[in-house]
């Protein structure tokens, strides 16, 4: 899928202002077009008819960059003009058509570019978010996880002499970082307001400054004792918490007048659909049930959204 314009110009952001930097995938020209905006790129795409298309959809923003037809790795192996120091990469996730998760199927392999990527000046390189920790980390310096839109849509791993060492939450509407801490506290219950993470903060491991305990075994529920106003966080009031009793949460349903509830869950494990069925009320309060595990057990809480 192509760039989003936005995510591509946050991608851009991070290389110095009118370098020379070298889109190794530049693919249809969604990152390029954003580095059009930044900075002075080449593009390198391995396929002719892509290579084509990133041509035109270019030249409809009004942008002509030039892009050869070439391998990345011998590109970056010749070390020839395309050597500029800076460069960008979103290695192909897919395999026979469809998409992996398996990084020795990726095109090029991560581990490969990042060896040459060490010695860059910066290097950045967009990865799935769902790949895990123990691959991420030790192909750069930095490690960056995007939020666009409320979704984690990206990891970028930084490296090179320039790239600040760290990992960080980033929201690519305004570029606003969130730089990863632990958690110092866990309670099983919640106080009166709960907060919803956004999935990057999640991913990067950064809830630990919000000055909130994290709730239960859910890895992504905040709970504290005041409201927290945070462009990281949607909060909720709490109106009822228990146990996951179904029976005791309709009765509280019934009791608050609630319209069906949206139910979201961390964690629990739970049929969402079917328990959604199964709370169907024609009341007038719009509630939320939030389903949470502690340990072994299931914990829900009705809440409403502060707005």
């Amino acid at each position: 899928m192509a760039t989003h314009e936005a995510v591509a110009a946050y991608h851009a952001s991070l290389f110095p202002l009118r370098s020379s930097v070298v889109d190794l995938t530049a693919g249809i020209g969604a990152d390029l077009i954003g580095l059009c905006g930044w900075c002075f790129p080449i593009g390198v795409e391995m396929d002719a008819e892509r290579a084509n298309l990133a041509r035109y959809n270019l030249a409809v923003h009004g942008h002509w960059p030039e892009i050869v037809v070439a391998d990345a790795l011998e590109v970056l192996a010749s070390r020839a003009k395309y050597a500029a120091g800076y460069y960008f990469a979103d290695p192909s996730r897919r395999e026979g058509g469809k998409r992996t998760l398996d990084p020795s199927q990726f095109s090029p392999d991560p581990s490969v570019l990042a060896g040459f990527f060490r010695m860059s000046k910066l290097s950045v390189m967009k990865l799935s978010p769902m790949l895990p920790d123990s691959f991420l980390e030790p192909l750069g310096r930095g490690l960056e996880f995007v939020s666009f839109d409320g979704e984690c849509r990206e990891a970028l791993v930084l490296n090179g002499t320039e790239a600040n060492e760290g990992r960080w939450a980033v929201q690519a509407e305004t570029g606003t970082r969130l730089a990863a801490s632990p958690l110092v506290e866990v309670v099983e219950e919640p106080l009166e307001f709960v907060f919803e993470a956004d999935p990057a903060a999640i991913r990067a491991h950064a809830l630990g400054g919000f000055g909130l305990a994290g709730l239960g075994d859910s890895n992504g529920y905040l709970t504290g004792p005041s409201l927290v106003a945070s462009s990281w966080l949607r909060a909720y009031r709490v109106l009822y918490a228990g146990r996951g009793d179904v029976r005791a949460t309709k009765a509280e349903l019934a009791r608050l007048d609630s319209a069906t509830p949206v139910v979201k869950q961390r964690g629990a494990g739970q049929d969402v659909d079917q328990l959604r069925k199964q709370l169907r009320f024609s009341g007038s309060r719009p509630l939320v049930l939030m389903l949470y595990p502690v340990g072994k057990s299931v914990r829900h809480i009705l809440a409403e959204v502060v707005v």
